[in-house]
């Protein structure tokens, strides 16, 4: 009898180990250390772009860019003429055309007389993309002159992106001061 009771006793605690816990649970829970993680997966699909958003607040001015060609020694240059560009644009305006004529004349009347050119930008944008827009508006001008008889040898040229600010405010007014191509003579 006691071996009858011993072995029931195995029995149902063998038929207790392996039995399933009820309620809907799939499997037994074993607790114990987490394994080594395992190898990252293949990178995922690259999702849509996002909206573009708010353009934030300007940053501080970065250093100053490549100073422009050094007039002859002793040279004296006087404004002559400004030329005001659209924001982003390197296109003459069409009512400025005729003062790249009036400077061309007075080049031709004066011929001892060299043209400084000065390109500008305001102060929005990177300085990289400023010094190539200074540069694209000196060269429009620079072109201009040289299609109504200047000579290429008497244009100096220099772009200053946004280095040399004349207007400090944040307004559409002093940014168009500020987008521009200064003429200047020198008479020597």
């Amino acid at each position: 009898m006691k071996r009858g009771l011993f072995f029931a006793v195995i029995a149902l605690f063998a038929i207790g180990c392996t039995a399933r816990p009820m309620g809907g649970d799939t499997g037994w829970k074993v607790y114990g250390p987490p394994g080594p993680a395992g190898p990252a997966g293949p990178a995922g699909a690259q999702g849509p772009a996002g909206p573009a958003g708010a353009m934030g607040p300007q940053g501080p001015g970065g250093p100053a860019g490549m100073a422009g060609a050094q007039g002859a020694p002793g040279a004296s240059w006087t404004s002559f003429k400004n030329f005001l560009f659209d924001f982003d644009k390197s296109d003459i305006r069409a009512n400025q055309m005729s003062e790249v004529s009036d400077i061309a004349a007075y080049i031709k009347q004066n011929p001892s007389t060299k043209v400084g050119i000065d390109g500008h930008t305001d102060p929005r944008g990177t300085d990289k993309y400023n010094q190539a827009l200074s540069e694209r508006r000196v060269n429009a001008i620079r072109d201009a002159l040289i299609k109504a008889g200047v000579p290429a040898d008497r244009i100096l040229t220099g772009a200053f992106g946004e280095s040399r600010l004349i207007c400090n405010q944040s307004t559409e007014e002093c940014w168009q001061r500020d987008r521009r191509v200064e003429v200047l003579i020198s008479t020597k």
